[in-house]
């Protein structure tokens, strides 16, 4: 009985796999395009990180040559730590260590947790609101309206998000009025019920009734869901990850 416990254990996916299972089966739509096909690049996406000790500094035009890296480097488990994104200071402007450790707790959690932050575009409708961490703080799970003001709830890599001041010239900023009262299951319920995502004072007077629909999830472009495949694989425990949500990360799927 023992050694058939310790085979289970060796058997389920690491948290990481998980998490990079959710993200390769989903896709960041953009006004109803990928992000990855989006081809108005203003200028290269800037990267300072840090590799095994060693600082390095490199501009992409493409989203998927830096997840690229990323993917590497989360599989061999190195040290690898993202300095800067777009510009510098940045980063640490929009995703401050005081709000990832709040967002790495609520990953900790795994159950029905209040946001930690509400990212902005001042110039546009875009909002987006920010839950938890994946990936050892890479990406995050969010509510957004980035495809035509439609909501959507799941996990996206941090640097898409950054990215999309270099691709379109959005460029997200913390809504510092953000002060969320309701766990993330209202937010999510609310948005079903009206096609869009409702701030705090709306929020307190629908008459939600704590069933929580699943909004639509993005189907990922034919690279993406080719880098999953190929995942599948390499690492055959990711197969029973197929179909799987966050949802199922909330306590309410």
């Amino acid at each position: 009985m023992q050694s058939d416990e310790n085979t289970d254990k060796l058997s389920q996916p690491s948290q990481t796999r998980i998490d990079l299972a959710l993200l390769f089966m989903s896709d960041l739509l953009v006004s109803g395009r990928s992000i990855h096909r989006i081809n108005t690049s203003k200028r290269p996406f800037w990267v300072r990180y840090e590799a095994d000790g060693r600082v390095q500094e490199r501009k992409y035009l493409s989203a998927l040559s830096w997840r690229a890296l990323m993917l590497f480097a989360l599989e061999d488990c190195r040290e690898f730590k993202v300095l800067e994104m777009d510009e510098p200071g940045r980063l640490a402007e929009t995703f401050p260590e005081t709000v990832m450790r709040r967002l790495d707790d609520n990953a900790e959690a795994c159950r029905d947790v209040v946001p930690v932050l509400k990212l902005i575009d001042p110039d546009g409708p875009a909002t987006v609101i920010v839950t938890r961490s994946r990936c050892k703080g890479h990406a995050v799970d969010v509510l957004h309206n980035l495809d035509n003001d439609r909501p959507v709830f799941q996990p996206v890599w941090i640097s898409d998000l950054l990215w999309l001041n270099a691709k379109i010239g959005m460029r997200l900023v913390r809504d510092e009025s953000f002060m969320p009262a309701m766990p993330i299951s209202a937010y999510i319920e609310a948005a079903a019920l009206t096609g869009r995502i409702v701030d705090e004072v709306e929020l307190s007077i629908l008459p939600l009734t704590g069933n929580v629909p699943r909004l639509r999830s993005p189907v990922p472009a034919p690279t993406v869901q080719r880098i999953f495949d190929h995942q599948c694989r390499k690492y055959p425990e990711f197969e029973q990850l197929r179909g799987r949500t966050i949802y199922e990360d909330y306590g309410f799927g």
